[in-house]
């Protein structure tokens, strides 16, 4: 008989492919990514910080890529590669810290998803922030829900060190502390949001003499015709910023993300019900997190991210996301065909989100960013505009390279649909036979 415990050969293949799909990424070296590395140059080559408004705590972490570049003149490159081995040592972790609480093939769901049917595809290429703190808090908030004692100091550690990275998740981290001090009643989960605040006071003093200076006074995008565009800092309106947020065709997190708005299954993949428990707490403290970046977003005058492929910020809407797929995909044979049906066709979108943004990044899009970014708009809130919908509208010539990593991304799909798939045959063959028996014989009425 074969071993439950042993991974199949296609999930061992995807995994694989997923790894290799990741490390081969692009490499984009610009925007405010090229800030930070050039930040963490400056720094390196002459010992002192400059004053910029992006956080030192994350660059400082790719430092050893730097000095192993220097000597062959390609530290900015080696620099780039940080955030593609972050996302690897992240899943690769996470995957692990999740061993005694749930059953391998669930495990190598969950990797896969995070691999090649999320939105770190894309960010990958880049060096920008949302990486490390994705990794060092999605990571921490589980060490301290899943291992007590000092796997759970190294938690605290991570998240605070996250948390600073990216000063605009503070509230993400408060909101998830509340949610440990609720599940496990002690007040000193709040002390995570202060330690992380008094590190931001701290750099916001060493670097601009002042802890009250973020580096953003006066921040703000261009005049067009959009009715509170133009204006600095948040500034946005709340209510149209969380429609914005959740539900724009461009950027929202219901095509992004759309495993996020499921529901945490009611039996989950737990492999006994204190293990189960502590899954949904991972669960719920990612969620805190999420809702807390939809919270301060919702105001920035910049909620879409800047001129970039996708809703940026809110990368970490796939940690939760992948988790709820991964419990929902592996064991679809207790829910009805209509939710297989939507099932299937969120973890589609989900697979064609990680495909899009690594194959067709922004392209066609220089048109909506000229002329001081006059006719953005129209990539967040028209379908035909936006990125997930433009390559249909305007097919990108295809290189050998890019329909190897599609075919790579095809392969995920395969595995990770492939139970629902299954299930949806026998469903539709079960409704199939019962119509039939309804036309030969009618139904049967009884008194």
């Amino acid at each position: 008989m074969p071993n439950p415990s042993a991974p199949d050969r296609l999930a061992v293949l995807v995994l694989i492919v997923g790894v290799v799909v990741m490390v081969t990424a692009p490499v984009v070296i610009g925007g405010d990514g090229l800030v930070r590395a050039e930040s963490l140059d400056h720094f390196l080559t002459t010992g002192t910080l400059d004053a910029s408004r992006y956080s030192c705590y994350g660059p400082l972490a790719a430092a050893p890529l730097w000095l192993l570049g220097r000597p062959f003149g390609y530290s900015l490159h080696a620099t780039w590669l940080f955030n593609r081995l972050a996302v690897l040592a992240g899943v690769l972790l996470l995957t692990r810290l999740f061993r005694d609480v749930w059953p391998l093939s669930v495990r190598l769901r969950f990797a896969a998803l995070l691999l090649l049917g999320s939105l770190f595809p894309w960010h990958t290429m880049y060096f920008y922030g949302e990486v490390f703190h994705v990794v060092c808090v999605g990571w921490g908030l589980a060490l301290i829900a899943l291992r007590p004692g000092r796997p759970a100091r190294l938690g605290w550690l991570l998240a605070v060190w996250g948390t600073a990275n990216v000063p605009a998740t503070s509230v993400g981290l408060a909101l998830a502390s509340l949610v440990l001090c609720a599940e496990r009643r002690r007040w000193r989960y709040l002390l995570l949001p202060a330690l992380a605040a008094a590190l931001i006071l701290l750099e916001n003093a060493v670097r601009r003499g002042d802890m009250f200076d973020s580096g953003y006074a006066n921040d703000g995008g261009n005049r067009t015709v959009l009715p509170y565009s133009g204006r600095p800092g948040f500034s946005y309106p709340f209510f149209f910023g969380v429609l914005s947020i959740l539900f724009s065709f461009g950027k929202g997190l219901l095509f992004f993300t759309p495993g996020l708005f499921l529901r945490y299954p009611a039996s989950g993949t737990g492999t006994s019900p204190g293990h189960e428990a502590g899954v949904r707490l991972v669960y719920r403290l990612w969620l805190a997190v999420v809702v807390g970046l939809v919270l301060v977003y919702a105001r920035w005058w910049s909620w879409y991210g800047g001129a970039v492929w996708g809703p940026r910020f809110f990368l970490f809407a796939s940690l939760p996301a992948s988790l709820v797929l991964a419990c929902r995909t592996a064991g679809p044979q207790g829910h009805s065909l209509g939710a297989n049906l939507l099932l299937l066709l969120v973890l589609t979108l989900s697979c064609w989100v990680a495909a899009n943004g690594l194959v067709f990044d922004v392209y066609d899009h220089d048109l909506f960013w000229g002329h001081d970014f006059a006719q953005e708009h129209l990539m967040w809130y028209v379908p035909e505009c936006g990125v997930l919908w433009r390559p249909f509208v305007t097919p990108k010539p295809l290189e050998w390279y890019d329909q190897l990593r599609l075919a790579g991304l095809a392969l995920g799909f395969v595995y990770l649909a492939r139970p629902i798939a299954g299930e949806l045959v026998r469903q539709l063959r079960r409704v199939v036979r019962t119509g039939w028996t309804v036309l030969r014989h009618g139904p049967a009425w009884r008194l």
